[in-house]
């Protein structure tokens, strides 16, 4: 990938962030419609996931468990949007190289596996 491609990428990535934050935090019952995960690949994300090492690094935070990031009661993640959001800071933090369809795919699977917001 050229020096080019690769900021395009972190451009692209950040600015989905910069307007996934924009969003309100607490979106209205009717706005929390799964179109945000439309077109998702649930396997892709899953794989991402894992490849990722995310499971690892929250199970660090978490003071070894996985899925407490996720399932505890003060959870910072509240809608669908939220966790693209927070999706998408994570990638951004960590500086991982992916396009907005790959965080959709990781999101879409957390919804899947812990949130399942309908």
């Amino acid at each position: 990938m050229t020096p080019t491609m690769h900021l395009m990428r972190r451009i692209v990535g950040n600015s989905a962030l910069i307007g996934l934050m924009g969003l309100p935090l607490m979106a209205h019952a009717a706005d929390t419609t799964l179109h945000e995960f439309q077109g998702a690949n649930l396997v892709k994300g899953q794989q991402a996931y894992t490849d990722l090492k995310c499971a690892a690094c929250h199970a660090e935070r978490m003071m070894g468990s996985t899925s407490a990031m996720y399932t505890r009661p003060d959870r910072k993640v509240h809608n669908p949007r939220q966790l693209l959001a927070f999706t998408q800071m994570c990638v951004t933090q960590l500086n991982h190289d992916l396009f907005p369809e790959e965080v959709k795919d990781i999101a879409a699977y957390l919804n899947q596996t812990y949130y399942k917001f309908k």
